[in-house]
């Protein structure tokens, strides 16, 4: 399974969003830094060169925490003076970058990376150095086609009035469309929700001008914020209601969460934990679970020496940190080895075969890792 995060193409857009909701009026370059600062946190996937163990132990920690939100902005803010210098001297009359208002822009652009993060079930390191704490928001899944049609339907009209906006614009809607046409998880309502959702916009740029006031956009952000408070307010309602049923049912819940469903704002599945075993709820929030409905249940795995041996190994301490709903099974090997696989019951949801595997670990017969199938990306 790879880590994943809110894929950039949310945190471009909601960058693109707030530039063209008047922000971008403040300075010159203010539409790219504001772009680029949407981004910027990401640069912790370069984690990935060395190794994706790496990557799980740093993804979504310093460069998301509370000093980088402090210093990302002063670092982006001096590179993008250096580049308006750059510009000034092949363009000498050309309108000089504000630092004051490009350090703004940067930290606007660079807080609404976390921000967007925190909404879904990989959860965010708030904290940051300080703390390795975990934030999760259980509020939307890792792609959101709906945010992308809000965002991206404002920014297409704001972007149309010229050949590279046409072009940048048409490329984002064939992108986005062929993901929601051949995503396998997307269902068939979704699928012409979409579509529809298009014509509305490409009608709605047929009749008006290319948007050149922050009307739209602003109003855009705004859908998107009631969107995502509606999406959070849903997923807090599933969890009470799976606690309610938990106790009807005698379930020993530790933990309740809800986890977003692709492409589906009224659908959770809420795990449960419960003891030795995960227990998944499938819940319509506007109405509630099934009371006649019995859980998936997905098991946590017995204490073991060969986990702890396994979770002991030097290439596997990025997966502990980054592991929330740990399970763990242990599979007898040739000569008295043994593998010990490592899922998190976030991505084993539906219970398939292979879903939620982290990592493998194979141990000798003395319980001492070796190098095996390792991490799974």
């Amino acid at each position: 399974m790879a880590i994943r995060r809110m894929e950039p193409l949310a945190h471009t857009l909601a960058g693109a969003c707030l530039a063209e909701s008047g922000l971008k009026r403040l300075s010159p370059l203010a539409s790219s830094t504001l772009v680029i600062a949407a981004n910027i946190p990401d640069v912790d996937g370069a984690c990935y060169l060395h190794s994706a163990d790496l990557a799980f132990a740093f993804r979504r920690g310093w460069t998301h925490g509370i000093l980088a939100m402090a210093l990302l902005p002063l670092a982006l803010t001096a590179v993008m003076l250096l580049v308006d210098r750059l510009f000034a001297r092949r363009e000498p009359g050309r309108a000089r970058a504000r630092p004051i208002a490009l350090l703004g822009l940067s930290a606007a652009g660079v807080l609404s990376h976390p921000s967007l993060d925190w909404l879904n079930n990989y959860g965010v390191r708030l904290l940051m150095p300080f703390s390795d704490r975990w934030f999760y928001g259980d509020t939307l899944f890792i792609v959101d086609p709906w945010l992308w049609l809000i965002l991206g339907g404002a920014v297409m009209l704001a972007w149309t009035g010229h050949t590279r906006g046409i072009v940048a614009a048409a490329a984002l809607g064939l992108g986005t469309t062929a993901i929601m046409l051949l995503a396998p998880m997307v269902p068939e309502w979704a699928r012409a929700a979409w579509l529809a959702g298009l014509v509305i916009w490409a009608l709605a740029r047929a009749r008006t001008r290319p948007a050149r006031h922050p009307s739209i956009a602003l109003a855009a952000l705004a859908v998107a914020s009631l969107y995502i408070g509606v999406m959070f307010g849903g997923s807090r309602l599933a969890e009470r209601q799976v606690r309610d049923l938990a106790r009807e049912r005698g379930w020993a819940a530790e933990q309740v969460a809800a986890m977003p469903v692709p492409a589906e704002p009224l659908e959770r599945t809420v795990i449960v934990v419960s003891g030795d075993r995960y227990l998944f709820v499938p819940v319509t929030w506007t109405r509630g679970p099934d009371a006649h409905l019995e859980p998936t249940v997905f098991e946590r795995g017995a204490k073991d020496p060969a986990v702890d041996a396994a979770m002991a190994a030097p290439f596997v301490q990025g997966v502990r940190a980054w592991l929330r709903f740990p399970s763990y099974e242990v599979r007898p090997l040739p000569n008295g080895e043994r593998r010990v696989i490592i899922r998190d019951a976030r991505f084993a949801i539906g219970n398939r075969p292979g879903f939620g595997v982290i990592a493998i670990v194979d141990l000798d017969a003395a319980l001492v890792p070796r190098p095996g199938p390792g991490l799974t990306e």
